[in-house]
């Protein structure tokens, strides 16, 4: 039996859990900011990163673990 990650913005390395009063970082009620590309600029010039649910998904999940051992790599090659 194979087990695999649930693809959801709570379990993925560019979220980041925002507290809220009766959310855990695991419940649907959790909301965090998706920090996987810079802020996007809005009309009134206000740059800000998208506010998501944990149990959203956008089709840019990476495990923590991958990117990790990505960055590791490049950085070991690079020397």
């Amino acid at each position: 039996m194979t087990v695999t990650a649930k693809l959801v913005c709570s379990n993925c390395r560019w979220w980041h859990f925002h507290p809220t009063e009766g959310a855990e970082p695991e419940s649907d009620q959790a909301v965090g900011y998706c920090r996987r590309f810079p802020p996007a600029r809005r009309e009134n010039g206000v740059g800000a990163w998208p506010i998501t649910f944990g149990s959203d998904w956008c089709g840019e999940y990476a495990e923590k673990s991958e990117v990790s051992g990505r960055v590791l790599r490049s950085a070991a090659a690079a020397h």
